[in-house]
């Protein structure tokens, strides 16, 4: 029970400094939005008279307590753009989102696992020199780079998948390859290297020696390299986060990510800091959603 109090009281202060470091940080920027709202012709008075409406007269550390105190009553404000309510805007633009989360980390785990592990069979094999070589590939493009590539190969040049916009799930498949392809490489090294660092232990040459079946050891290797390669994926779970929303943008898919990013042009405070509240507290969630599956693969890890 400690334990798990201690997991909350962490994923807390988490959430609040990362909602407090981007309250302070998006205002510090250059910008104000009350010119974008006014245009370029706005007059001084004009200005100040919108800001006294919106709250942005008020000292940082005044708005900043305004903001706590709303957002403990469960109201993250309205769009300074349209005075839209934010929580509505999110449940809007949230489902692209989640849907590419939730089919990146599990897909990239399956992928990255099974090439790991018959990598590390194949050890210096044609195989495994071939997937080291595409994995150190994948790992050399970032998003913003995989991903017209992608676009070129699969949208331009053979005309498979649609380029952009989202509908059905051909539109996501092209976003999802390029959160995919990074993330598993990652892991299917990982995998490779556990697998081999596992197979020359005692107790794979003891159950060799008592007749087990090749496959009954490979099951048990995968449960022993389970929570090594669960923790990976954990540990880059922010840089997938970070890709979705890069990869949105990129795709014009109309989810959290394209909303931060029109946030941050327009100095939408009220949009930048409630995304990154939900992106922070997706994370948390299946940070801690994997750690427990680690737990139940193995106890120790519950060893304080």
């Amino acid at each position: 029970m400690n334990r798990v109090f201690k997991k909350i009281a962490y994923a807390l202060v988490t959430i609040f400094l990362a909602i407090t470091t981007i309250f302070f940080v998006i205002r510090l920027a250059p910008g104000d939005p009350v010119e974008g709202i006014l245009g370029p012709k706005a007059t001084g008075l004009e200005i100040l008279r919108v800001k006294k409406q919106l709250g942005l007269d008020l000292s940082l550390s005044t708005q900043y307590f305004i903001y706590i105190k709303n957002l403990v009553q469960g109201d993250m404000g309205r769009s300074l753009f349209g005075a839209k309510n934010i929580t509505t805007l999110l449940t809007e633009r949230m489902k692209p989102t989640i849907i590419l989360a939730c089919v990146t980390v599990p897909i990239s785990a399956l992928l990255g696992t099974f090439f790991g592990f018959w990598a590390g069979v194949r050890k210096s094999r044609t195989f495994d020199t071939f997937s080291r070589l595409l994995s150190l590939f994948a790992l050399s493009f970032p998003i913003f780079s995989l991903a017209p590539l992608l676009v070129y190969i699969f949208a331009i040049k053979m005309n498979w998948l649609p380029v952009s916009e989202w509908g059905d799930f051909r539109h996501a498949i092209l976003p999802a390859l390029t959160l995919i392809i990074p993330l598993s490489a990652v892991v299917m090294r990982v995998a490779r290297n556990k697998y081999l660092e596992e197979v020359h232990t005692q107790w794979v040459m003891v159950s060799r020696a008592k007749g087990l079946s090749e496959m009954a050891i490979l099951l048990r290797l995968l449960k022993v390299c389970l929570p090594t390669i669960l923790t990976v994926v954990s540990i880059q779970l922010s840089v997938v986060i970070a890709g979705t929303m890069i990869t949105e943008t990129i795709f014009d898919i109309p989810g959290m990510g394209s909303l931060l990013f029109e946030g941050i042009q327009n100095r939408d405070y009220p949009i930048v800091q409630a995304v990154i509240l939900y992106s922070t507290m997706m994370y948390m969630f299946i940070y801690f959603l994997i750690d427990f599956v680690n737990e139940k693969l193995d106890p120790r890890i519950q060893v304080e």
